[in-house]
């Protein structure tokens, strides 16, 4: 007798998911692994990092006002590692992705970053996914990704962070202008030199903000402003501690 239809619909299915899956998964557990690293001399004053992958970022400062960048990777076995820097004026970009014929989120691209650079230059951070730490620069900071934690101290006076899901922890040593925190939901934890400071921090769900504020004047004319809010839920912390 001739298997049914059932039958053959079956067997036709398990045969689609064992290719699937041998084509598939190897790329989750067979990884390649790199390592890169050099310097660029000439004077940089804006320092531009957009990565998209699965990234571990560390930012200090150099100590010889030159840029140093460290890599390693971890990325399946068919995909491609594509990385430049490029320097105009004086503004470094570095960019990095990964590509290969994976499907979806399976295509692993684990990358970990090590940086240092002048302690007063800008920088700009884009990440689609991962953990950045950034200590001890003088000057702007701009951050934004999809999904991570950034844990970050310095002396920014403006900082304008964006995350997606996640974890924020940041300590502005100097009096800042402006600090501007968006999160979809998770938490932000911000610590500021003690004084007066125009707030508007906000949740749409819940009572994630912890009032008062411990150390900090609120006052709507001030000229220093925190701006910190979430779309969905999460907490706002804010300490001012004496400089």
């Amino acid at each position: 007798m001739l298997p049914s239809r059932r039958v053959w619909f079956v067997i036709t299915c398990a045969i689609y998911v064992i290719v699937f899956l041998g084509i598939v998964l190897p790329g989750v557990f067979d990884l390649k692994h790199a390592k890169r690293s050099y310097v660029v001399s000439k004077p940089v004053t804006r320092l531009v990092i957009d990565s998209k992958g699965t990234v571990h970022l560390d930012i200090s400062p150099s100590h010889d006002g030159r840029v140093h960048v460290q890599r390693t990777s971890a990325i399946s076995q068919d995909s491609r590692l594509i990385e430049r820097h490029q320097l105009s004026g004086t503004t470094l970009t570095l960019k990095s992705s990964c590509t290969g014929s994976r499907f979806g989120v399976l295509r692993r691209c684990d990358l970990h970053y090590h940086v240092q650079a002048p302690a007063r230059v800008a920088l700009s951070i884009r990440l689609h996914l991962g953990i950045a730490k950034v200590h001890g620069f003088h000057g702007r900071l701009d951050f934004r990704a999809d999904a991570g934690d950034l844990v970050g101290s310095g002396c920014s006076r403006q900082a304008y962070l964006s995350l997606g899901w996640g974890h924020i922890d940041f300590t502005d040593a100097c009096t800042p202008a402006v600090i501007r925190g968006r999160m979809k939901a998770g938490n932000i934890v911000l610590t500021v030199p003690e004084g007066r400071y125009a707030v508007n921090a906000t949740t749409r769900y819940g009572n994630g903000i912890q009032r008062p504020f411990e150390n900090i004047i609120e006052d709507p004319t001030a000229r220093n402003r925190l701006d910190l809010a979430l779309t969905y839920g999460g907490s706002v912390i804010i300490k001012g501690v004496r400089p």
